[in-house]
C-alpha cells in the first residue's frame, strides 16, 4: 500500500516583501504626524536663529533695512570696545552665582527636607511652588511695591519693629539694586528646583537609606554618602536649567528697574535689548545674541555626555 507523505504547509516567498509596504506605510505617518511639530520648530525657532546669525555680520540697524557685511567687527568690538558690555557682562556673573549656585543648594536642601513626612507638608509644598503659576508681571509689580522706599511692605515693617536704620531704598540704591532683583527672581523660580529635586529623591529606593541606618549611619552620612550621589542626574538637570535661566535673563530685571540705577542690574540680555531696539544697533545685538546660543548649545552638549556616561555607569 503507497503511504502518502504529508505535504508542508505552502510558505509564501514574498512574506518579507509583504513587509516592507508596511514599514514605508508606519515610517509615512510618523513623519506626516511629525511633520506639524518640525513645521512650527523650523519656522519659529530654526529659521530666526538662522537669521540672527546672518545679521552677526552685517550692520543692520533693524530688521528691514539694508545692511553692509561686516565681518567680525561686531564679535571684536564686542571683546575689546564695549565698556557697557563688559559691566553687563560682570553683573550677569554675579546673577548666574546666586541663581546657579545658592538657588540649587537651597532648593536641595528645602526639598531634602519636604520629603520628610512631616505635617502640613502639602502646605509647605504648595507654599513654594505658587511663585510658579503666578504671572511675573504681577510677581515685579508685587515685589516692586514692597521695596518702595516711603510706603512699601519692607521698609514700614522695619520702621514699625523700630528697626528704621535697615530701611533702604532696594531698587535705586547702586550697590543693593542687583541683589533686590535677584531675590526677587530666586524667591520666583526656586519653586521649580524644589519639585524637580523632590521628583529625584522619590527615585532612590527606600532599602538603601534603612540599610545605612542600620549600619549606624546618622542623617548627614546618608546625605553625603547616598542621597547626593544618588541625586547626580537630578543635580545637573537642575544645574542645566538654572545656567540656561541665568543666560537668558530678562523679564525680571527689565520690568523692575530697566537696567537702572546707572546700569548697576544691567545684564547681558538687557543689553541685547537695548541695543537692538533702543539704539538699532540689530546687526550687533545679533553677534550678543549668537554668543548666547552657542553657550546655550555648549550647555546642552554638556549635558548629553554627562547623560551618556552616567547611563554607561548603570
Amino acid at each position: 500500500m503507497a503511504v502518502q507523505t504529508p505535504s508542508r504547509p505552502s510558505v509564501s516567498i514574498r512574506a518579507g516583501a509583504g513587509g516592507r509596504p508596511a514599514r514605508r506605510g508606519a515610517r509615512s505617518q510618523f513623519w506626516i504626524a511629525l511633520a506639524p511639530a518640525l513645521l512650527l520648530y523650523g519656522v519659529f525657532t530654526l529659521w530666526p536663529i538662522i537669521e540672527v546669525v546672518l545679521a552677526s555680520v552685517t550692520d543692520a540697524r533693524d530688521l528691514t533695512g539694508e545692511s553692509s557685511f561686516v565681518g567680525v567687527d561686531n564679535f571684536m568690538r564686542m571683546f575689546t570696545d564695549d565698556p557697557d558690555l563688559l559691566n553687563a557682562t560682570v553683573n550677569t556673573g554675579i546673577y548666574a552665582f546666586f541663581r546657579i549656585v545658592v538657588q540649587t543648594v537651597l532648593a536641595f536642601g528645602i526639598a531634602v527636607l519636604l520629603n520628610k513626612k512631616m505635617a502640613l507638608g502639602n502646605v509647605y509644598r504648595a507654599i513654594f511652588f505658587a511663585p510658579i503659576v503666578i504671572s511675573p508681571v504681577a510677581i515685579v509689580f508685587t515685589w516692586s511695591f514692597m521695596f518702595d522706599p516711603t510706603s512699601g511692605t519692607i521698609n514700614t515693617t522695619l520702621r514699625d519693629l523700630g528697626l528704621g536704620s535697615l530701611a533702604q531704598d532696594w531698587l535705586g540704591d547702586f550697590d543693593l539694586a542687583l541683589y533686590s532683583v535677584i531675590l526677587v527672581d530666586i524667591w520666583s523660580s526656586i519653586g521649580f528646583s524644589i519639585v524637580i529635586f523632590m521628583a529625584g529623591l522619590s527615585t532612590i529606593p527606600a532599602e538603601v537609606t534603612e540599610a545605612a541606618r542600620v549600619d549606624g549611619a546618622n542623617a548627614w552620612h546618608t546625605l553625603r554618602h547616598i542621597t547626593i550621589p544618588l541625586m547626580r542626574p537630578t543635580t545637573a538637570l537642575v544645574l542645566v536649567l538654572a545656567v540656561n535661566g541665568a543666560l537668558r535673563a530678562f523679564d525680571t530685571v527689565y520690568l523692575m528697574t530697566k537696567g537702572g540705577p546707572g546700569g548697576a542690574t544691567e545684564l547681558y540680555m538687557t543689553r541685547v535689548f537695548d541695543e537692538g531696539f533702543a539704539y538699532n544697533h540689530f546687526g550687533y545685538a545679533s553677534s550678543m545674541a549668537v554668543v548666547v546660543i552657542v553657550a546655550l548649545v555648549g550647555v546642552a552638549y554638556l549635558q548629553n555626555r554627562f547623560d551618556s556616561q552616567v547611563g554607561k555607569g548603570r
